[in-house]
């Protein structure tokens, strides 16, 4: 599971992590309980809100149950 950053000046988009599921379930521990998400989905969530938040971005997950590089990019102007 890939995180991007999608930035708009100037427009790009770029990697920030590559998630593997053993790093997942290391980085939430064993016994996590994380819902229907795999452990990569839920790590990649996890990192992505955290380093929005620390950035004070928006954040957006296009398919945290399907994982899909192809998905439409999210850009805050998006209606």
């Amino acid at each position: 599971m890939n995180l991007l950053a999608i930035t708009a000046d100037p427009a790009g988009e770029h990697r920030m992590a590559t998630i593997y599921r053993r790093t997942a379930v290391r980085y939430l521990g064993e016994d996590e309980d994380h819902g229907p998400l795999r452990p990569s989905a839920a790590a990649a969530d996890r990192a992505g809100r955290i380093l929005a938040a620390q950035l004070s971005v928006p954040f957006h997950f296009a398919g945290p149950d399907t994982p899909d590089d192809q998905a439409p990019r999210w850009r805050p102007d998006n209606s």
